[in-house]
């Protein structure tokens, strides 16, 4: 009978590559604007075309220069300065430096200053709550973001299609061999060393360990600290069939063809769901109308002084990932660098929860932005308008439920 793999928690996880011939690592604080971010590595495609849109920002430049970590670290050294980065951050370029770069290109290395850096913006995956029941400092501010979606993934070559909440249970909670010694198994997962998991302060794993019951300190397989990692993993496995894995949604959709999404069907349902109407689509229509329950909101903290934000750019950035009014407005359309990237803005969601893993509800957003949000990843149904619908509210060119 084996136990559960041990999981570690890594306080920092950076992962900078420089192209051949690169420049010597500038510093940071030399680069222009720059403002500081620790994120979960799940936010490495909203970093890179974010920050590759407001190096290139007419009406406001900044360069978001970041490291990623577990979603559990983000928020404690939000809370409490633990741990200053002291290592290479990373940042890309804007069009001036390398008009031929593109998000599935490597991102460039700066070096921090001096004694290190804390984060001006720190990023958690999923419900703060989930991590700590510390209330938050009064001199850190929460605003809720995109919300994200977790996948189990299988190599293309698998023949697996879905998985349902009790198999789920039963392979993480127990692992393959106590479930073949207890006369049972669940196929194709009978190999303990191709369930690739995460560690414990990430919020893949939490994100699961709350959807599926199983604590965190009970999960069986791989433990791994980075999605790279995983995705590499499930990519070169050899023996594809047994392979399974949790991500990211967003990690999924830019490894889509190389790996396939389970649908899952949830305690209590009848069916098991995509995040998406297909296996195919990236309309994360299952996510939106509740049938696909595997989501987290993203929180995203800055510091603050009697409400007003230490760093003022800093609010310009949250509220621009979040979908809210910015001045001066930017030079590019952040919802739609949100939607691209697997995300699903607050005014596209007709759900809610209030807790990690806890029950759906229905929620109306002040403005809905689905046929906006339809047009960015899919297509869309929706009429076009110039200023006025026949039924609906005319917003961004769509006519939108209101």
């Amino acid at each position: 009978m084996t136990r559960s793999t041990l999981i570690f928690g890594i306080a920092i996880t950076i992962a900078v590559s420089s192209p051949a011939g690169a420049v010597p690592v500038p510093p940071c604080d030399t680069l222009q604007n720059p403002i500081y971010l620790q994120v979960g590595d799940t936010q490495l495609n909203l970093m890179k075309r974010l920050g590759r849109a407001l190096r290139d920002n007419t009406a406001k430049p900044i360069t978001l220069v970041f490291v990623t970590s577990g979603s559990c670290v983000n928020i404690d050294n939000m809370y409490h300065r633990t741990a200053p980065i002291t290592a290479n951050m990373q940042y890309v370029p804007s069009i001036a430096e390398d008009s031929t770069w593109q998000p599935s290109s490597a991102t460039l290395a700066c070096s921090p200053p001096t004694g290190g850096v804390f984060p001006d913006i720190a990023n958690s995956a999923l419900f703060n709550s989930a991590c700590t029941t510390e209330t938050p400092p009064t001199n850190v501010k929460l605003t809720t973001g995109p919300t994200q979606a977790y996948v189990l993934a299988v190599p293309k070559a698998s023949g697996a299609t879905a998985i349902t909440f009790e198999e789920a249970y039963f392979l993480f909670g127990f692992g393959p061999l106590v479930l073949q010694q207890m006369a049972g198994s669940i196929t194709p997962w009978t190999d303990e060393t191709q369930l690739f998991i995460r560690t414990s302060t990430k919020s893949t794993l939490l994100a699961w360990a709350a959807n599926i019951s199983v604590p965190v300190s009970k999960w069986h397989g791989m433990a791994f600290d980075g999605s790279p990692m995983v995705v590499s993993a499930l990519q070169g496995s050899t023996n594809p069939g047994a392979a399974i894995g949790i991500l990211g949604a967003e990690v999924y959709d830019a490894n889509r063809l190389s790996l396939t999404a389970l649908a899952f069907r949830a305690n209590g349902q009848y069916a098991a769901y995509y995040p998406d109407s297909t296996s195919t689509s990236r309309d994360k229509q299952n996510v939106r109308d509740g049938h696909y329950t595997v989501w987290s909101p993203t929180i995203w903290m800055n510091k603050v002084t009697g409400g007003s934000p230490d760093k003022p750019d800093t609010q310009y950035v949250i509220d621009l990932i979040a979908g809210k009014p910015v001045t001066p407005a930017p030079s590019f359309e952040s919802s739609v660098i949100v939607a691209q990237v697997g995300l699903v803005p607050d005014c596209a969601m007709r759900v809610k929860r209030s807790f990690e893993g806890g029950p759906l509800s229905l929620y109306k957003p002040s403005t809905s932005c689905v046929c906006k949000f339809m047009s960015s990843v899919d297509a869309t149904s929706c009429q076009n308008c110039t200023t006025t619908c026949a039924t609906g509210t005319c917003r961004d060119g769509y006519c939108e439920e209101f």
